[in-house]
């Protein structure tokens, strides 16, 4: 499910699949993408790059043309490719720089930037 908050510029993308179960936040306000992998407990934040990421207007009709066409293609696909490096539970600053929704997501988890 997507739950777009035009006002606060936030997108909430919640996937129920079993072992693959993962929470997303888009926070194009403060420019941070957090995604919960509830199988590897953990979080994984990383910076909004425009040129790859959806507009958040965009967001909405992409959502709906595949809800309905089912096989649509976009250019505007992105897959995203984590390596395990360093991580960190999350310190006063990150949650500053990073955002009130981000941190509910993640707190308590360690974060892989």
């Amino acid at each position: 499910t997507m739950t777009i908050q035009n006002e606060d510029q936030i997108v909430d993308v919640h996937v129920r699949s079993g072992l693959y179960s993962s929470d997303t936040i888009f926070d194009y306000a403060r420019g941070y993408i957090a995604t919960r992998l509830f199988s590897r407990n953990a979080c994984f934040i990383m910076k909004i790059n425009k040129d790859d990421i959806p507009e958040l207007q965009e967001l909405g009709r992409l959502a709906f043309e595949k809800k309905t066409l089912q096989t649509v293609y976009s250019p505007n696909n992105v897959w995203v490719e984590f390596r395990s490096g360093h991580s960190v539970l999350g310190a006063l600053r990150d949650w500053i720089v990073y955002g009130r929704a981000i941190q509910q997501l993640c707190s308590g988890l360690p974060l892989y930037q």
